[in-house]
């Protein structure tokens, strides 16, 4: 079993066992910003963006664009960082799209993915005129062909290919390439690819540019891109026959964050019906971005040798913001019985709970991160809900009420799947070179009702 040190996400361990992120206290945020509380570390993680664009650039031969989706992470700050990394946009909601047009993202740095694209959206994606709308349904195609047609615009697209493949181990609920198991993508073992190229022959407003596909998340092995490219020739061979050339490849994302895992479908079975909690198991060495971006090059370059190499998409999330952000949660009460033991926290499901339903995250106790893991707990939130779980048989130090404990890896879809469930959501606060500030401050009570509607004659009634 993999053991991982405070160090694995760039953190500092002070003389007493306390954890630092880049040069402030742990202890210190919680007492000045309160909890829970989301500690991002920007600068790490905008380095971490330009070396997944060096990577990538430097593994291939060809022309190569990364674009953030927004999904992951959709806060100001994180999109803000990655931009400044130079990371293209990736949006799959009219929320998203403004949000990238707000942050100055130009229409040819924005690619519009999803399954779910209404015709306001469309027609949004139209105004802006967005690089790529990824189509994804042949429903999808046939209103983008009509609104095209009415407005006399065109624009570039890519089909979203479901190749029926499921890298191994994966959980079948994270598996966005299974053709039975998932709504995404054109089926092309049920051949609505070609379908699909043959109705852009029949418009030249929708002006056919390639092929998008997207396996899942937390992939740790490479050679499943590998493999899921195996049906390229045949893609491109459908496409050549109708005179149509693939000039982009987009591969999505779904690269495993290094520090943290989803589990395996067996593993969530043993873990929410027996309580046995996995670990970061696996080969000692990791596969990295390297790895990575090397594997899926040189596999399109193979693919295309001889001719002309398409440009090369890449859509990174996870193994860009997870690792770069975490979250501190305040134990108030420790409750201790035979063969038992809870820590409660002030973060549950409203802000965590989710995620670590399917995944496996460290978590460290920030006063004294030295202190010897000797027993296993079930770590819960404040809710009155027997779901309210954190982790169940977690090993962890001896916790006192008070003290601090700091979920890691919580930049990806932490904040995109958290909700307000009797708690205002947290606060995130950004780290750099010893200074610390605000980025999101915590929502208040106001605001957690302010778009409820009370008419005057119902107010009055209640007040009555």
């Amino acid at each position: 079993m993999i053991q991982l040190l405070p160090e694995d996400w760039g953190l500092e361990t002070a003389q007493d066992g306390e954890l630092a992120a880049a040069g402030c206290s742990t202890l210190e945020l919680c007492s000045k910003y309160g909890t829970p509380l989301h500690v991002l570390d920007e600068e790490r993680l905008e380095l971490t963006a330009r070396r997944f664009l060096e990577s990538a650039r430097a593994a291939y031969q060809g022309k190569v664009s990364v674009h953030y989706p927004f999904k992951c992470n959709s806060l100001t700050a994180v999109v803000s960082a990655v931009k400044r990394a130079g990371m293209a946009a990736e949006v799959m909601t009219p929320f998203e799209l403004h949000l990238a047009t707000s942050l100055e993202y130009a229409g040819g740095d924005i690619i519009v993915n999803g399954p779910c694209k209404t015709e306001d959206f469309l027609r949004a994606c139209l105004d802006h005129s967005v690089r790529f709308v990824i189509v994804d349904s042949l429903e999808e195609l046939a209103i983008l062909q009509r609104l095209t047609t009415a407005s006399g615009r065109s624009v570039d697209i890519l089909l979203r290919v479901n190749p029926d493949y499921i890298p191994r181990g994966m959980n079948r609920g994270s598996a966005t390439g299974s053709r039975t198991g998932c709504a995404f993508g054109l089926d092309w073992k049920g051949g609505e690819i070609g379908v699909a190229l043959d109705m852009v022959l029949r418009s030249r407003a929708t002006r056919f540019q390639g092929f998008h596909f997207h396996l899942g998340t937390g992939i740790s092995n490479p050679g499943d891109y590998a493999a899921a490219l195996g049906y390229l020739p045949n893609m491109i061979r459908q496409a050549r026959s109708r005179g149509l050339l693939v000039r982009v490849l987009d591969v999505g994302g779904g690269f495993a964050s290094p520090t943290s895992r989803e589990f395996t479908s067996f593993e969530m079975l043993r873990y929410q019906a027996l309580g046995i909690m996995p670990g970061l198991n696996g080969r000692r060495r990791r596969a990295t971005i390297d790895d990575f971006t090397r594997t899926v090059a040189s596999t399109v370059e193979r693919v295309f040798s001889g001719g002309e190499l398409p440009e090369l998409v890449y859509e990174p999330g996870r193994c860009i913001a997870s690792q770069n952000q975490f979250l501190l949660l305040t134990v108030h009460r420790v409750k201790r019985r035979e063969n038992a033991t809870w820590l409660i926290t002030d973060g549950g499901l409203g802000t965590v709970t989710l995620p670590t339903f399917y995944e496996w995250h460290e978590v460290f106790l920030c006063n004294d991160v030295r202190r010897e893991r000797q027993n296993n707990v079930t770590i819960t939130g404040p809710a009155c809900f027997a779901g309210d779980v954190v982790y169940r048989n977690k090993l962890m130090p001896d916790v006192s009420p008070g003290e601090v404990l700091a979920v890691m890896d919580t930049g990806a879809y932490f904040i995109a799947l958290e909700s307000s469930f009797g708690f205002p959501r947290p606060a995130v606060v950004s780290v750099r070179r010893g200074i610390h500030s605000l980025v999101r401050r915590r929502e208040s009570y106001e605001e957690m009702i302010e778009l409820d509607i009370l008419t005057h004659e119902r107010k009055q009634e209640v007040l009555s």
